[in-house]
């Protein structure tokens, strides 16, 4: 066993207060705009760190290290450009500033406010099914990290998978959002502090000097130039950079946060801030990797190798500590998306599709019992799915088989007059088809990716130029809703 005493006692103690205080949200939970968007009252200091945390997790450390192991420095290039791409969002406003003048709950309600109640369904349809499966592979990877750094027998990984997701549901489904932003604030605390006094340890053991020779002898010049990297190069580049403007403006856990501000103002400056902490989130983790590639050479499972790394060289005490903290992250991250997802399902399939109304409380109801469902399916996904490359690749094509279409239809209908209804159907299909191509006919991720984007804005203009003009009378006013 890795771990000693006070590393387990610090673990249990480190839940049991992010549980008890997941728990204490419940009781500011008054109706549905505090169980899903917190009431729309999230300030600047407080929506930075839920905007950071909910996209900082295990499984966040995880895949960047997976790409600097495999990578070395060239991997680089993806914490770059999601910083960059958080930053200029953040000082233009490009997307944010509008959909939160909006008071908007969900992006595909966009779609009804702008298009129509059909494309909104089907939005939420291809939103749920992209999340999902992103999701579906979270615990897996999560509990991969927890037995190996514990040195848990990995017989008990599927019971240390149900644990966790437990845990998360239970606090999320009685607080929603309120509990969600409570626990992301905690989580960033701790994390913070450990993520750099880990990178510095490791960095510190490994050496530079042998950091960079390991990348030079492992993988030559392709260990240090993206250009060069035959799983980069400027295809991949361009696509990550469309690929995070559409994550800081259309995925469902980020734009929850730009809906969950006090103003449009707030969500810019919100969006500024987090962009440096985006710039770390990335390659932290990444010199992690290569410090693993450095201290146990290249011929590691590329995923295991950071938390066997980890697990050789923290003292007990400092072990526990870090665990704890991934422990909260996993807890914090997972229990974020629960809800993202479980709420398009409710709020955006479910209801549109009925005739009748429901009730504030029914709708709660509801949502919570979206959040079990989505949690059984991402628990059984996680526990037979094997993933067909490096993790990183595969969260990115299946979050683009929604947000290419949706980002296309999102940008159009915020900044074209003629984006109509039939350009968002065809935008929403053809970036769909575009990443399923990855999957079906073993296209690479940055061509199946650029490619995705590429179709969608295809069948945005080009529906929109055969379609009839979508009627501006039939447009929610930019004032709707504070």
């Amino acid at each position: 066993m890795n771990f000693a005493l006070v590393d387990w006692v610090i673990v249990v103690i480190y839940i049991a207060a992010t549980l008890a205080a997941g728990l204490y949200g419940k009781r500011y939970v008054a109706g549905l705009k505090e169980f899903l968007v917190a009431g729309r009252e999230l300030g600047l200091f407080i929506g930075i760190a839920t905007l950071a945390a909910t996209e900082i997790g295990t499984i966040t450390f995880m895949y960047y290290a997976e790409l600097g192991y495999k990578t070395g420095f060239a991997s680089f290039i993806n914490g770059l450009v999601a910083g960059v791409a958080m930053l200029l969002i953040g000082r233009t406003g490009f997307i944010v500033r509008r959909l939160r003048v909006l008071g908007l709950m969900a992006v595909p309600e966009f779609c009804e406010v702008r298009y129509s109640r059909g494309l909104r369904v089907l939005t939420g349809i291809l939103v749920a099914t992209g999340g999902i499966l992103n999701m579906g592979v979270f615990l897996k990877v999560e509990g991969l990290f927890l037995a190996i750094i514990t040195a848990l027998p990995l017989a008990y990984l599927k019971l240390t998978m149900t644990g966790i997701l437990v845990l998360e549901l239970f606090y999320t489904v009685l607080g929603g959002m309120v509990s969600v932003v409570i626990t992301d604030f905690i989580q960033f605390v701790a994390l913070s502090l450990g993520v750099v006094v880990v990178t510095a340890y490791s960095t510190y053991l490994a050496g530079w000097e042998r950091m960079y020779a390991a990348v030079r002898d492992t993988m030559g010049p392709q260990g240090f130039s993206p250009i060069l990297n035959s799983d980069y190069g400027w295809t991949y580049i361009f696509f990550q950079l469309l690929f995070w403007v559409a994550i800081d403006t259309c995925w469902q856990t980020t734009a929850m946060r730009t809906f969950s501000t006090r103003s449009p103002e707030v969500s810019k400056k919100v969006f500024s801030w987090t962009g440096f902490i985006f710039l770390g989130r990335g390659m932290m983790p990444m010199l992690w990797g290569i410090a693993a590639l450095t201290m146990l050479g290249p011929k590691q499972d590329s995923l295991e190798a950071m938390p066997r790394m980890l697990a050789l060289i923290l003292p007990h005490g400092i072990l526990g500590l870090v665990v704890a903290g991934m422990l909260a992250a996993t807890m914090s991250v997972n229990s974020s998306y629960l809800l993202g997802w479980s709420s398009i399902i409710a709020q955006d399939i479910i209801l549109p599709l009925r005739r009748r109304p429901l009730s504030q409380g029914r709708q709660v109801l509801l949502n919570r019992v979206a959040n079990v469902f989505v949690s059984l399916f991402v628990l059984f996904w996680g526990l037979w799915y094997t993933l067909p490359g490096l993790t990183y690749f595969y969260l990115n094509i299946t979050a683009t088989i929604f947000l290419a279409g949706t980002f296309a239809a999102v940008v159009a209908g915020l900044y074209w007059k003629r984006a109509n209804t039939l350009g968002g159907y065809l935008a929403m299909a053809a970036g769909a088809f575009g990443s399923v191509s990855f999957f079906f006919f073993h296209v690479s991720a940055r061509y199946s990716g650029l490619g995705s984007f590429a179709l969608s804005g295809a069948g945005m203009i080009v529906g929109s130029l055969l379609g009839r003009p979508k009627s501006t009378e039939n447009r929610r006013g930019p004032t709707a809703k504070a």
